[in-house]
């Protein structure tokens, strides 16, 4: 099995799953969503952390490639929205501007924004990914131990 944790490590990664599609699948990609999300993965990576989680290479390589493919289709999805950081035109008198600019601002700045809440969940991406990084480096580093102790009760019975 390529997946190894203690103290509950895998409901982790479960979490992180079923956090993301539930909040996903109800309401699209908005900033309750991508706040799920964070605070699962907040959980991987202090699982990572403490050496909770473990993964082979193996195990992480289908992972890491899956966040990686996200990512790229997020860069693509954040240059899709670059219109909303332009105010729509609403012609040349005062109000116009005056509405153009709040639509403008809460669409490209405001909190919960669509260019907020991409660049918030490319955050997530990045921290689950290096979540199990250091997951599989726990795997190698406890693998290797393990190695090396059998090596040295070996020397010892000869």
């Amino acid at each position: 099995m390529s997946f190894q944790a203690d103290s509950g490590g895998g409901a982790v990664g479960q979490g992180i799953m079923a956090a993301g599609a539930a909040a996903f699948a109800a309401g699209g990609m908005n900033i309750q969503a991508v706040k799920a999300v964070t605070d699962e993965t907040q959980k991987l990576v202090n699982a990572a952390k403490s050496g909770g989680f473990k993964i082979t290479a193996a195990g992480v390589e289908p992972l890491r490639k899956a966040l990686n493919d996200m990512a790229t289709k997020l860069d693509s999805l954040k240059g899709k929205t670059q219109v909303l950081s332009q105010a729509p035109q609403l012609g040349s008198h005062p109000y116009g501007h005056t509405v153009a600019a709040h639509d403008q601002k809460g669409a490209a700045e405001a909190a919960g924004s669509a260019q907020q809440v991409l660049q918030q969940f490319s955050s997530v991406l990045k921290q689950a990914d290096e979540a199990l990084a250091r997951a599989a480096g726990l795997y190698k580093e406890t693998e290797q131990r393990a190695a090396d102790l059998s090596k040295s009760v070996k020397t010892l019975e000869a």
